[in-house]
C-alpha cells in the first residue's frame, strides 16, 4: 500500500514526451515517467537501466528488440504491445498486464512478476528464468516452445495455455493454482557442474553485455 501511495501523482506532476525521441531519452534518463501516457509509440532497439514506467500506459507500443536492465513496470499497462526479443535483466513487473502482447522470443531473467497478467499473451520461444510468477495468469498464453527454470508459479494459474514443446527444470508445478494441462518436457539431464558452468557462462555474457553498453554510453 505504501508503494501505492507514493505512486499516486496529480495530473500537473506526470511526465508527458511530446514524442517517440522525448520518451526515448527520458526512459533512458531514468526520469519518473510513472503515470504518463505512451500509447502506441515505437521505442523498439530502447537500450535502458533503470527506466521507471510505474501505472505507464504503454498499449500497443514497440518496445521489441531491447536491452531492459532492472526496469520498474509495476502496475503498468502493455495491452497488445509488441515486446518481442527483447531482454529483462530483473526489474519490478508486479501486476503488469501483458494481455494480448507480443513477448515470443524475449528473455525474462529475475524479474519479479507477482500478480502480472500474461493472459493470451505470446510468449513463444520465451524464456523466464528465475522469475517469481506467483499469483501471475497465464491464461490462454501460448508458450509453445518455452523455457521456464528455477521459476516460482505459486498460484500460478495456466488455464487453456499451450506449452506444446515446452521444457522446464526446476519448477513446482504442483504449487500453481491451475497446473498446465500437460507438463513441460524437463531440460536434458545434466550433472549439477554442467549447470554450474552454463549459469556462470550465462552471467558472463550478460556481464559483457552491460559493459558494452556503459562502454558506449561514456563514449
Amino acid at each position: 500500500m505504501s508503494q501505492e501511495i507514493k505512486i499516486e501523482k496529480k495530473a500537473s506532476e506526470v511526465i508527458q514526451p511530446d514524442s517517440e525521441e522525448n520518451a526515448r531519452e527520458a526512459i533512458r534518463a531514468r526520469k519518473d515517467l510513472s503515470g504518463a501516457t505512451l500509447r502506441n509509440l515505437k521505442l523498439d532497439n530502447l537500450n535502458a537501466a533503470g527506466a521507471i514506467l510505474r501505472k505507464t500506459d504503454l498499449t500497443g507500443a514497440d518496445l521489441s528488440h531491447g536491452l531492459l536492465m532492472n526496469p520498474n513496470f509495476y502496475r503498468a499497462s502493455l495491452h497488445s504491445a509488441a515486446v518481442n526479443n527483447t531482454v529483462f535483466l530483473g526489474g519490478d513487473l508486479v501486476r503488469t498486464s501483458f494481455k494480448d502482447a507480443d513477448l515470443s522470443d524475449s528473455v525474462l531473467f529475475g524479474v519479479d512478476a507477482e500478480d502480472a497478467s500474461f493472459e493470451g499473451t505470446n510468449l513463444r520461444n520465451a524464456a523466464l528464468v528465475n522469475a517469481k510468477l506467483k499469483n501471475a495468469s497465464f491464461n490462454q498464453a501460448n508458450l509453445t516452445n518455452a523455457r521456464l527454470a528455477s521459476s516460482d508459479v505459486t498460484d500460478a494459474d495456466f488455464t487453456d495455455a499451450d506449452l506444446t514443446g515446452a521444457h522446464a527444470y526446476r519448477i513446482n508445478w504442483s504449487q500453481a493454482k491451475v497446473p498446465p494441462a500437460i507438463l513441460p518436457e524437463p531440460f536434458v539431464r545434466l550433472p549439477r557442474w554442467a549447470w554450474s558452468v552454463l549459469i556462470g557462462g550465462l552471467f558472463g555474457v550478460i556481464a559483457l553485455v552491460v559493459y558494452a553498453i556503459v562502454r558506449r554510453k561514456k563514449r
